[in-house]
């Protein structure tokens, strides 16, 4: 309790300028409330860079089961900001009780957990509002020591222990895909390398279990990781920036948020295994391996993040996170063994102190700076809100730096939209529309205005700085400037009839199969549709008309005219579309998610497995 109370009042310390329950900023987008995060779960299209069927990440469920309980004080927004504030005292926490079978003394154990509850990388973490790593962070030394004793002894009890070791790594993996595999990397490794205690067969089952449970309890996330190595290599929270050498020896991931006072660490490691060389026979050891090799791979292997851009890093917040977990570990450990002296235990308490009081200093000063503030995310105007609820329209919020564009309907970008994947072209068309709109020219802009609307936009949001009036005055019939955020940003209302889904005449239909954008809107009417799944009765009419989707054109859409399959047309070069006849007809657009919901079910199953197998069985009576 001391420990948990004492760090707890240094991360309310380190985080005194931004306390609040609906933080965001930097890595942090808004948090919505459960029912979105429920719905956006759950749901097999998303209306988020022109729409996208990629599954949501598993850590949208976990947090909408976990913050059901937070719900009369703001729902999975006050989950979030409680663990970003209390990281340190949280992961304090889990560190002690994760280490509670080891034979060492509770002030070693409290001092080495107060110590991993400081790392810099968590402090950096924090302060970036990479909430991902945070709960890495929190869930790392509770995953590390059940592995471990899964490893050393099942027991008779070896179903249970091993559902719930399954169950630690699920929630690990529905956070960071990168941490899930190294984990496994290291039941695996241990698996091959440690003698069976209890049977081999007993051990096969349960290393099966820790292995193959995680996986059903994600789904029908695991299918976008295979083809989304951005999601691996640079988790949810996406890249980072390369840390120099000395950062990454101070165990620090770069950016705001840390110093590199983690170099402490190491030494005191490497002083504990040369007075006791057998402490680097621990688990902490295998967490250090498997840390490093986690760093290389985040070093060297650069890509293309999901919102687009160049290849680069990742953020190296989850390996450093388990290096400074092996290292400590390999110190408590060496604290395992009794000695004759004296002085050696006084001299090792106060180097402890020194340790934790160094780390808590470069938590409080370089941990109180960083993006992340409270007080939510920005807003548009109620007006404007209301008008995006009720069309279902999108808006495009144009980002500047480092800061990706996003397009989502209906509301501004929230917590989740940057973790969805999208389809190939769509990163490469809002990078042309932010270069467009950041530079405006009569051609460039014009034609990015006209793009905007064709997929559905209503309003542009400005990046910070930047007037309405530079683009207003190349484009005064594509767009007029509106009252602006709440932060001060520009936003422009698109004046082209456009919406979620519109019937285009032939002039306009010829256009739309050779060209990315129009040169004109005569005619275009929007009908009264919603995403994704479209039934309309269209009445007599010319030939050549087009019924034209706001939505990315990828596998999986299927359309009939009367009944009869009619083939999927592109329109603007990205969206769907469907060739509409003369007569009167019936035509039939939607995305099948039945694959989708085959996986749902497998996971419902999984869950109930998990639940009934973590419950232990009676004792064994002797």
């Amino acid at each position: 309790m001391v420990l948990f109370v004492v760090l707890a009042v240094i991360g309310l310390v380190l985080n005194g300028s931004r306390l609040g329950l609906d933080l965001a900023g930097g890595r942090l987008l808004p948090v919505g409330d459960l029912g979105r995060m429920w719905s956006m779960y759950l749901a097999g299209w998303h209306p988020v860079g022109g729409g996208t069927a990629s599954a949501a990440p598993a850590s949208l469920a976990v947090l909408g089961i976990a913050g059901a309980i937070f719900t009369p004080i703001g729902g999975p927004a006050a989950l979030i900001a409680i663990l970003l504030i209390g990281d340190a005292a949280f992961a304090g926490l889990s560190a002690y009780v994760a280490t509670r079978r080891l034979s060492v003394s509770r002030w070693a154990r409290a001092g080495v957990s107060a110590a991993y509850g400081l790392l810099p990388a968590a402090t950096a973490s924090v302060a970036q509002g990479r909430f991902d790593v945070v709960a890495v962070h929190i869930l790392l030394p509770l995953v590390i020591s059940g592995i471990a004793a899964l490893l050393a002894r099942t027991g008779g009890r070896w179903l249970h222990a091993s559902s719930w070791c399954a169950v630690g790594v699920a929630l690990l993996g529905a956070f960071s895909p990168l941490a899930h595999g190294l984990a496994l990397l290291g039941l695996v490794a241990g698996f091959v390398v440690l003698p069976p205690v209890d049977g081999l067969l007993r051990r096969i089952a349960s290393v099966g279990i820790v292995v193959l449970l995680p996986l059903a309890l994600l789904l029908p996330w695991p299918t976008v990781l295979v083809n989304q190595p951005a999601l691996f290599l640079h988790g949810l929270s996406g890249p980072g920036q390369v840390p120099t050498s000395a950062d990454l020896a101070g165990l620090d991931p770069g950016g705001a948020g840390a110093w590199p006072i983690g170099v402490l660490v190491i030494v005191v490691a490497i002083a504990a295994v040369v007075l006791r060389p057998r402490a680097l026979i621990s688990p902490g050891l295998g967490a250090l391996v498997l840390g490093v090799i986690g760093l290389v791979v985040v070093l060297l292997v650069p890509v293309p993040s999901l919102q687009g851009g160049i290849s680069s890093t990742g953020f190296t917040g989850v390996p450093l996170l388990m290096v400074g977990a092996g290292l400590l570990w390999i110190v408590l450990t060496a604290s395992q063994v009794k000695t004759e002296s004296s002085l050696l235990p006084k001299v090792a308490a106060v180097a402890g102190i020194l340790l934790i009081a160094a780390l808590g200093t470069g938590a409080v000063v370089a941990g109180s700076g960083g993006p992340l503030h409270s007080g939510g995310g920005d807003k548009l105007a109620a007006t404007q809100s209301d008008e995006l609820a009720r069309t279902g329209r999108s808006v495009v919020v144009v980002g500047s730096g480092d800061q990706v564009t996003f397009q989502t309907g209906n509301r501004l970008p929230s917590y989740g939209d940057d973790q969805l994947a999208l389809t190939a072209n769509t990163p490469a068309r809002l990078t042309s529309w932010q270069n467009a709109l950041q530079q405006p020219s009569s051609g460039a802009t014009r034609a990015a205005l006209s793009a905007a609307a064709a997929s559905g936009a209503l309003f542009i949001v400005l990046p910070e700085g930047e007037e309405a009036s530079s683009v207003v005055a190349v484009a005064p019939d594509l767009a007029v400037a509106v009252q602006p955020t709440a932060d001060g940003r520009a936003v422009l209302r698109l004046l082209a009839p456009s919406g979620q889904v519109v019937l285009v005449p032939p002039a306009v239909a010829k256009q739309a199969v050779q060209s990315s954008a129009p040169s004109t809107t005569a005619g275009v009417t929007p009908v009264d549709a919603t995403l994704p799944d479209v039934h309309v009765r269209v009445s007599d009419g010319v030939a050549g008309r087009l019924l034209v989707l706001s939505a990315e054109l990828e596998a999986g859409w299927h359309a009939t005219v009367d009944g009869k399959p009619a083939p999927i047309v592109p329109a603007w070069g990205h969206q769907v579309a469907v060739a509409v006849p003369t007569g009167q007809s019936d035509v039939l657009v939607e995305l099948p998610s039945t694959l989708r919901d085959v996986l749902l079910l497998v996971q419902v199953a999984a869950v109930l497995f998990a639940t009934l197998t973590s419950v232990p069985g009676p004792s064994r009576l002797r």
